[in-house]
C-alpha cells in the first residue's frame, strides 16, 4: 500500500489529468520533409513527404503540421478541414528559420492553393507562389470559418488575391480573423494583360466581421491593395501598402472600421496606374452588390501617412453613394499627389463627420482639394494646408497655412514624416476625446500636434 504522502500526490496528479481534455493530451506535431515518406509516422526523424498527408493527420485540437525547408509543388489544392478549439489551434507552419515554398503552378485552373474550411486554425511562415486563383482562401459561413490566423507568410504571383476571406450571407459572415505580418506582392495577375474587369484585393475580405489586417506589406497587385467590403468592425492597421492598381486601401460598404497608422504610397510604377495616375491612398465608397446593403459609416481614419498617391483621401459617390457618415478623418499626413490630396464627391448623404488635425502638403501642380456639393455635415478644423489654396468649403477654425516642416517629405519611411523642431504643426491641434485609447498622450495633453507623427 503506498505511503499516505505518495497516495495523496497520486490522487492530485490523477485529478489534474482528468481535468485536461483528451484533445489536449493527444496534441501531436507532425513533420513533413522532401526526404520523407507518406508511409512514415510523421515524426521529426521519420517525416511525411507531402503537406496533404500531414493535414490529413492533424485532426485533434492542438495538432501541428511542421514543414521542413524545401520546395513543395502541388497538383491539387491543400484543404484545412479540421478545426481546433480556443487555445488549441490546428497549425500549418514552416519549421522556424527554414524556407518552405508551396507552389501552385500545377494545380487546376481557377483553383485556390490553400483553402481554410474550418475554425481555430493558423497558417504561418510559408512562402506561397503561383496560385491559379487565391493564395490562401477562407470561404464559408461564419459558423464554420472563424478564429483563423494567417501570419508571417510570403505570398506572390497569384492569379487572384493573395489572402481573401468571404461568404455570400450577411447574416452569417466570416468572422474573427487575423491577417498579420504577411508580405503579399505581384498578385491579381489575371488583370495584368487585360482590361481590369474583375476586381480583387491583394489582401481583403467581404461579408465579414471582426477582420484584422495588421502589419502586412502589400504591393504590386493588379487590383486594390487592402480592402473590406460589406463588412463590419474591421481593423486595417500598421500596414505598408504601395503600387497597387486603382486603390491602395478601400472601404466599400464597410462600417465601424479603424484604418490606422498605415504607410500608403506610390513609387511611380506606371503599370499599376489607372487613367494614367497611381492608385488613390484611402478610398471610401458604396458599390452595388445586388440586395446587400451596408452603407459605409462610423469609420475612423487616423494616423496614416499617404505619399505620392493620386488622391490621398477619397470619398466617392459612384454607384450607390451615401457620403461620409459618422466618419472621423484625423491626424493623417498627406504629402504630394498627382491629383488633389482630398477629394469628396457631391453627396446628400454626408452625416456628422469630422476632418480634423490633418496635414495636407501638396508638392506638385495639382490642387490641394477637390470638394463638390454641400459639406455642411462635415466639420473641418485644425488642418494644415500647404502647397496651394484649399477651397473655402474645407477651411475651418484653427487652420494653418504654412510649410509643416516634415523631416524628409517625399520619402517612404514613417520617420520621414516626423515634425522638425520648429514646425508650425506642433502644439496647434485640438484634443479628440474619441481617440483617447488610440492617442493617449494627445487626448490628455493640453497641446496636440497635427498630422500622423
Amino acid at each position: 500500500m503506498p505511503a499516505p504522502g505518495l497516495l495523496q500526490t497520486f490522487i492530485i496528479v490523477a485529478t489534474l489529468l482528468c481535468l485536461l481534455s483528451a484533445d489536449e493530451l493527444a496534441a501531436t506535431d507532425y513533420y513533413v520533409a522532401p526526404t520523407g515518406n507518406d508511409q512514415n509516422p510523421g515524426s521529426l526523424h521519420q517525416p511525411f513527404r507531402t503537406i496533404a498527408r500531414g493535414l490529413n493527420s492533424a485532426r485533434r485540437p492542438g495538432d501541428s503540421v511542421i514543414v521542413r525547408k524545401g520546395n513543395y509543388p502541388q497538383s491539387r489544392p491543400l484543404n484545412l478541414i479540421n478545426s481546433g478549439t480556443t487555445g488549441n489551434l490546428i497549425t500549418l507552419q514552416a519549421m522556424q528559420g527554414e524556407t518552405v515554398i508551396v507552389d501552385g503552378r500545377s494545380t487546376p485552373a481557377d483553383s485556390s492553393l490553400i483553402n481554410v474550411l474550418a475554425h481555430h486554425v493558423q497558417i504561418r511562415g510559408l512562402t506561397i507562389r503561383n496560385a491559379q486563383k487565391i493564395g490562401i482562401s477562407l470561404w464559408g459561413p461564419g459558423n464554420r470559418i472563424h478564429h483563423v490566423t494567417i501570419s508571417g507568410n510570403r505570398i506572390e504571383q497569384c492569379q487572384n488575391s493573395g489572402i481573401y476571406a468571404g461568404y455570400n450571407r450577411l447574416d452569417d459572415p466570416v468572422r474573427d480573423l487575423l491577417f498579420e505580418g504577411n508580405t503579399v506582392t505581384d498578385c491579381v495577375l489575371m488583370n495584368q494583360n487585360e482590361p481590369h474587369q474583375r476586381w480583387s484585393f491583394g489582401v481583403g475580405a467581404g461579408l465579414s466581421k471582426h477582420v484584422t489586417i495588421r502589419n502586412n506589406t502589400v504591393s504590386r497587385c493588379y487590383g486594390e491593395g487592402i480592402g473590406l467590403y460589406l463588412s463590419d468592425k474591421g481593423t486595417i492597421a500598421g500596414n505598408t501598402v504601395s503600387d497597387n492598381f486603382s486603390v491602395n486601401i478601400y472601404l466599400d460598404n464597410t462600417t465601424h472600421t479603424l484604418v490606422s497608422r498605415n504607410l500608403v504610397y506610390s513609387t511611380g510604377k506606371s503599370q499599376f496606374y489607372r487613367f494614367n495616375h497611381p492608385a488613390s491612398g484611402i478610398q471610401i465608397a458604396n458599390e452595388n452588390y445586388g440586395g446587400y446593403t451596408n452603407l459605409s459609416s462610423h469609420n475612423t481614419l487616423v494616423g496614416n501617412i499617404l505619399v505620392n498617391n493620386y488622391y490621398a483621401i477619397y470619398s466617392g459617390n459612384y454607384q450607390r453613394g451615401g457620403g461620409l457618415r459618422q466618419t472621423l478623418i484625423a491626424h493623417n499626413t498627406a504629402c504630394g499627389s498627382t491629383g488633389p490630396l482630398l477629394h469628396i464627391d457631391a453627396d446628400q448623404g454626408h452625416q456628422q463627420s469630422r476632418i480634423v488635425n490633418n496635414i495636407f502638403q501638396q508638392t506638385g501642380r495639382a490642387r490641394l482639394t477637390d470638394v463638390a456639393g454641400p459639406v455642411d455635415q462635415i466639420e473641418f478644423a485644425h488642418n494644415l494646408w500647404y502647397g496651394g489654396t484649399p477651397q473655402q468649403a474645407v477651411r475651418g477654425a484653427g487652420d494653418i497655412r504654412a510649410n509643416p516642416q516634415l523631416k524628409n517629405a517625399g520619402r517612404f519611411q514613417i520617420q520621414d514624416y516626423d515634425l522638425r523642431p520648429l514646425s508650425p504643426a506642433k502644439n496647434t491641434g485640438t484634443r479628440l476625446n474619441e481617440l483617447s485609447s488610440f492617442y493617449p498622450d494627445r487626448s490628455t495633453s493640453s497641446t496636440v500636434n497635427l498630422g500622423a507623427r
